[in-house]
């Protein structure tokens, strides 16, 4: 078991600290999908082409990732709830921005801000460690983890608020549910304890050059296959259900809907198994059946004809809307099975520097959720099969278990023994 490396704090504050940071984690990341939603009103009133309208709808995800690293390290330096804070009050900035401007360009700058919310991540991850119970890092990490679940959340509330009032109404209700977060995180919380061992300046350099370690860059490609995959997958779902089995646009959002909550819920189960039986094991099991789950996802619709010893017999191969669903439900538990795992490994790797590691994770994320739609268009293109997009997340798959399998008798191996 690891033992509890932060400074000994009375635990029973985790019962307010855990909510306030869940909270703040969700409704930031639920922002960060904003313009999801929105961004069709934008473009009719814009006139959009593809590219611009694209570039819109990527900004925040796009600037969550540039920014996620060197707020990863602020964190280290300056603690985590202070970041939490300032990431919030660059969000309350962004959605009143949103209230007011009238060109394309100033839409743009605002989703640039909504990219705060991806110091979210980081920052709450460090500021829980001062909170965290003896062996239960996986659980509370896993809990603090369904916040990853509000970027699905403007799929379900924002097109009810446009549909009863205007979709201008939104931002604004985002805005004041930060401003009560914000008012709580200063009334129920205080700062947690800062560490002397070190000077903080020196702590930072060192999480810094962390980006170029062999362990760290593996842990970016964990999280960039896991949260990427899965948050691409959100994006691109609705268009490809609708055109695969011919439904309207709505009717596969509201199907792809069924692939985003089991990847929110299954990372508090991932968690509590890392406790218990060890984050490798549990990220193995999960990236082993990610990988059978899209193998099955990718076989393509076929036709084809059996030559018989008196007549020629058609055979196709398809999997109905029904079953597609369901080893799409599985996919997504098994990869929040593992963003769950990897969140405790985190901890056990760099408990000292879970801010700077875990920004630069999400950093790799966000990457991984900017470029793999485009990924996938290019894939169809050049494929010109539909399933080819889970042909390419299987290769990514199968190099994401590569590389944990290459270390982990190099590196792990001691850890699971002392586990």
């Amino acid at each position: 078991m690891i033992p509890h490396r932060g400074p000994t704090v009375d635990q029973t504050s985790l019962t307010i600290v855990l909510p306030l940071t869940l909270a703040a984690f969700f409704v930031a990341f639920a922002c960060w999908t904003l313009f999801a939603v929105i961004g069709v009103d934008l473009q009719r009133i814009f006139q959009l082409s593809n590219t611009r309208y694209a570039l819109l709808i990527a900004m925040p995800v796009l600037a969550g990732g540039l920014l996620s690293f060197p707020l990863g390290l602020m964190t280290q330096r300056f603690g985590g709830r202070r970041v939490i804070l300032a990431c919030l009050v660059g969000l309350v900035v962004a959605l009143a921005l949103l209230s007011w401007v009238t060109s394309y360009t100033g839409f743009l700058l605002a989703g640039a801000g909504l990219g705060m919310a991806g110091g979210l991540f980081s920052a709450g991850l460090h500021y829980l460690v001062s909170y965290l119970p003896p062996g239960r890092a996986g659980l509370v990490f896993g809990v603090f983890g369904v916040g990853l679940g509000g970027a699905g959340f403007s799929y379900l509330i924002v097109p009810a608020v446009r549909e009863a009032y205007s979709w201008e109404l939104a931002p604004l209700a985002y805005l004041l549910v930060i401003v009560l977060i914000i008012l709580l995180l200063l009334v129920l919380t205080d700062p947690e304890p800062r560490p002397s061992q070190s000077p903080q300046p020196s702590r930072s350099d060192a999480t810094a050059q962390l980006w170029i370690t062999p362990m760290a860059c593996r842990f970016s490609l964990y999280f960039g296959f896991l949260f990427g995959g899965v948050v691409a997958l959100m994006l691109w779902l609705p268009g490809y259900l609708s055109a695969v089995f011919s439904l309207s646009l709505d009717d596969g959002a509201r199907w792809s809907l069924l692939f985003a909550l089991p990847m929110v819920l299954s990372q508090v189960p991932g968690g509590m198994g890392a406790d218990r039986f060890g984050s490798v094991l549990v990220l193995r099991i999960a990236l082993f059946s990610a990988l059978v789950l899209l193998f099955l996802l990718s076989y393509p619709d076929t036709t084809m004809t059996i030559h018989g010893v008196t007549r020629d017999i058609p055979l196709h191969l398809a999997p109905s809307l029904s079953v597609s669903v369901v080893l799409l439900v599985l996919l997504s538990a098994a990869m929040g099975t593992g963003i769950g795992a990897v969140m405790r490994l985190l901890f056990e790797q760099f408990p000292k520097h879970l801010g700077g590691v875990g920004g630069m994770m999400l950093a790799s994320g966000c990457i991984s959720a900017f470029a793999l739609p485009m990924m996938f268009g290019m894939a169809n293109d050049l494929v010109g099969i539909r399933s080819s997009v889970f042909m390419l997340l299987f290769a990514l798959c199968g190099m994401t278990v590569l590389t944990l399998e290459s270390a982990h008798y190099r590196h792990y191996r001691p850890l699971d023994r002392a586990l």
